[in-house]
């Protein structure tokens, strides 16, 4: 389970599975989830929203849902902290194939 401190010292799970990712196009009023596929691609603005997704999930998941925006968490964040998520973010949403690494024959 990954989780973050954000910069008031509380500790979230983040989760960026499917749920987070809808949530994240939506509240940026995109429907193309191709621009996720190219980190890269995301303006840095980008950021806050899609960690204020993963924590949103993260929390509904633990059964204590909270609402962060992504201007709450611009303001609780620096860049270490998103270092640490797009580390995370990597992780969860590499194909399984690439995690595993080549197959021996």
């Amino acid at each position: 389970m990954d989780s973050i401190t954000l910069l008031d010292g509380r500790t979230f799970r983040v989760e960026v599975n499917w749920n987070a990712i809808v949530k994240f196009l939506e509240a940026s009023n995109r429907d193309d989830v191709r621009a996720l596929a190219d980190f890269a691609s995301l303006k840095p603005s980008d950021l806050a929203g899609l960690l204020a997704a993963g924590i949103n999930e993260g929390t509904r998941l633990d059964g204590d849902p909270m609402h962060f925006t992504a201007d709450e968490i611009g303001s609780l964040v620096d860049i270490g902290i998103i270092a640490q998520f797009i580390e995370i973010f990597t992780s969860q949403t590499q194909a399984k194939g690439k995690a595993e690494g080549k197959k021996k024959e």
